[in-house]
């Protein structure tokens, strides 16, 4: 998600951004502010170019199936490349050494793994050579830059990484070697099996055995913890996380496919009165299952905004379903925000997400003016492909 962050001075000259695509998903590509988007068409090659005025440097967001973050500011020209088979290995700019910064820091920050082996095998003084070196190397770049601003805030929002780090290596300093092993063999054997993609990719059989196969692990780690306190209770954990993937899988085997008729729900509004998607038959329905505490639900709001403003004509209804367990948030939000469209609370993972098969959120669906499903898992709003989608089902 590219956050907003507006430097002190105006200046009006236009930015220009142009580049190409190779092997490009669709022909629109998105350069997202909080408060608008612009798009840049692509031509049958892949190349495009935009032109816009925005009074002064921002961070932005650039959107072609996945994402990134770019800094943008005024008079810059831009040339952007990527290939989006391999989207943040690929990208590059040039004529914008911030965005390059911003591109490098995060291949690099990926490679460092600050939370996984490292933190849980290196003792605390080593962890902390480790974070040092990697911070080191980002301050010297930063000094190469003349935007004060720019340099500040990736000050700012490094100090804050590093802190975070810490504290999580921290919170694992009472731990001792064999606990640190087991948790890292825990998180390492989660990482190996993919289970939300062999949801979709096995078949019932192949995923109990698969099940079976990682319990056992799972089980052959513990081992070393069996002397100690907790020992049954982190077997019983394995043994509960076990039953939850194989719940999982039902849901996703039994949730209804794109044609079919979609599953009603009924959830409370704001006012407390009770709404179910059946009411809305009549109306096509994009529904936004979401949550304040969720950073990409949140990072979809302005595109959803946008897009109940586009279409307020339209015979479609917008449905956001809430999975916050703590209400006063969820109020707090829509209120504080003015959230458009249809608002319900779910308190938490219940029927819609058993229902549609829903693990992580934000997920989208669509359903047409006869209740069945247009897309059980739509385009999100700041996507492209889901105005085609809205506009070929009729509205």
């Amino acid at each position: 998600m590219g956050f907003l962050f507006i430097a002190c001075t105006e200046d009006s000259r236009p930015i220009t951004i142009k580049g190409s695509i190779t092997h490009p998903i669709n022909d629109k590509a998105y350069f997202t502010y909080s408060d608008t988007s612009y798009i840049a068409f692509l031509n049958q090659n892949g190349s495009f170019e935009v032109t816009f005025k925005r009074d002064s440097s921002e961070y932005v967001t650039f959107v072609h199936g996945e994402r990134t973050e770019m800094y943008i500011k005024p008079g810059d020209q831009i040339v952007l490349t990527i290939d989006p088979r391999e989207f943040d290995e690929t990208i590059k700019y040039e004529n914008s050494l911030e965005s390059s910064f911003l591109a490098e820091k995060y291949i690099t920050t990926e490679k460092k793994d600050f939370y996984g082996e490292p933190l849980y095998l290196k003792d605390e003084d080593q962890y902390q050579s480790y974070l040092n070196e990697y911070k080191d190397a980002l301050l010297k770049k930063l000094e190469n830059f003349n935007d004060e601003y720019f340099k500040t805030t990736e000050l700012k929002e490094l100090n804050i990484s590093m802190e975070r780090c810490l504290k999580q290596k921290q919170n694992l300093s009472g731990r001792s070697k064999d606990e640190l092993s087991y948790l890292w063999d825990a998180k390492s054997l989660s990482q190996e099996y993919d289970f939300y993609g062999l949801i979709e990719s096995s078949s019932q059989s192949e995923f109990i055995n698969i099940l079976i196969e990682y319990e056992k692990k799972m089980f052959k780690s513990l081992d070393k913890l069996k002397n100690i306190d907790g020992f049954e209770e982190e077997k019983e954990k394995i043994s509960k996380l076990i039953r939850r993937w194989k719940e999982r899988k039902y849901d996703h085997d039994n949730m209804p496919k794109d044609g079919e008729l979609a599953i009603d729900f009924s959830y409370p509004d704001i006012e407390g009165t009770i709404t179910s998607l059946s009411s809305f038959k009549g109306n096509l329905v994009y529904v936004d299952v979401w949550a304040t505490w969720c950073g990409p639900c949140i990072a979809e709001l302005p595109a959803l905004e946008k897009i109940q403003e586009d279409y307020k004509d339209k015979n479609i209804t917008f449905l956001s379903v809430s999975v916050d367990t703590d209400k006063n948030a969820w109020e707090k939000l829509v209120t504080d925000d003015d959230l458009g469209g249809v608002q319900l609370w779910a308190d938490g993972w219940s029927d819609i997400t058993r229902s549609y098969a829903i693990f992580g959120i934000p997920r989208f669906l669509l359903i047409d003016k006869d209740g069945s499903l247009i897309s059980v898992d739509a385009p999100r709003p700041s996507s492209s492909e889901i105005r085609t989608l809205l506009d070929n089902a009729g509205v």
